[in-house]
């Protein structure tokens, strides 16, 4: 996947939201086709490889594309930068569940990425954000990055 630089933070949260949809697609088609390969994705040291080979192919692009955005963010108003981070935040951490906890929780890793956009929020927006985060993925429930994800939102 061929990663460009975006001219504008519109076009770097354009481009986030469309790598994500690409991302997501690409895990649907990671599932197994059958009870048979399920089982052998189970019993495989590495697991499901369609899966470990879309993780790293999106990992780096994704990566880049929300540092892209950070690095733009830093530089507009901070009312502009409130609202693209908002809606970046929401592609990264409210996104639907695919239903499969393999794909599901692949998709949990990722919201780590959430913190390079943290700082562009208003406190408002903060607080806002992590009543909901909470209600999605209740506190005891969480994993280490989304609880220090979660407490960052809500500080």
């Amino acid at each position: 996947m061929e990663i460009v630089k975006p001219a504008t933070p519109y076009q770097a949260l354009k481009d986030l939201e469309a790598c994500y949809e690409e991302f997501r697609a690409a895990l649907m088609r990671c599932r197994a086709t059958g009870m048979g390969e399920a089982i052998g994705f189970f019993f495989r040291s590495q697991g499901n490889p369609r899966l470990s080979m879309a993780l790293e192919e999106y990992d780096p692009v994704i990566t880049a594309l929300v540092e892209d955005l950070a690095a733009m963010l830093a530089g507009c108003p901070a009312e502009q930068a409130d609202e693209l981070a908002a809606r970046a935040l929401e592609t990264i951490l409210f996104y639907p569940l695919a239903g499969d906890s393999t794909l599901d929780f692949s998709q949990l890793a990722f919201e780590g990425r959430a913190h390079a956009l943290l700082p562009f929020l208003t406190p408002d927006r903060k607080r806002a954000l992590a009543a909901r985060y909470k209600k999605r993925t209740p506190p005891r429930r969480m994993l280490p990055n989304q609880k220090k994800l979660w407490k960052e939102l809500a500080h």
